[in-house]
């Protein structure tokens, strides 16, 4: 098998402009998961959702399931039941570890916890600071939030991101 294969027309067509697909399959109803080198795109509604790797907390492969949590105040979660999922798992894994440059598990307010991190998208330059909240933890309390806040200005000072 040659190490790049071209990427099949359905999949080609996915990603936007200028971007390249590296790793695609199907979903259980046939339609394409695309891995470009910018974005993961994931089937939805309407087309195709475009899901940047430095807005993906998590990417999770548990054959045939792929979980992706995306990166927000409560942290959506996508599953999608591949049943080609030829390069995608670990095409996804290197891409989004690669958005990460620093990365924390802190304590909050209440006993609940929260990942934060700083990351930075493909080719791009600007760092984004970003929290996902554990399950339970309510992130409209504002001692979660002030606590929240404190771990990223602690990092930042202590990375000088």
């Amino acid at each position: 098998m040659p190490l790049f294969q071209r990427p099949p027309s359905g999949a080609r067509d996915i990603p936007a402009p200028g971007e390249r697909p590296l790793a695609w399959g199907h979903d259980v109803d046939g339609a394409w998961v695309v891995a470009s080198d910018a974005a993961l795109y994931l089937p939805g509604a309407a087309g195709h959702d475009r899901l940047a790797y430095d807005t993906v907390a998590s990417a999770t492969w548990r054959d045939p399931l792929l979980e992706v949590v995306v990166v927000g105040t409560r942290g959506s979660r996508r599953v999608v039941d591949l049943a080609e999922p030829g390069l995608l798992p670990p095409t996804v894994r290197e891409r989004v570890t690669a958005t990460v440059v620093v990365s924390e598990r802190v304590p909050l307010a209440g006993g609940g916890r929260a990942l934060v991190s700083a990351r930075r998208p493909p080719g791009g330059s600007r760092v984004r600071w970003n929290v996902v909240f554990d399950p339970g933890v309510d992130p409209a309390d504002p001692l979660v939030r002030a606590d929240a806040d404190a771990a990223i200005a602690a990092l930042r000072q202590a990375t000088g991101l």
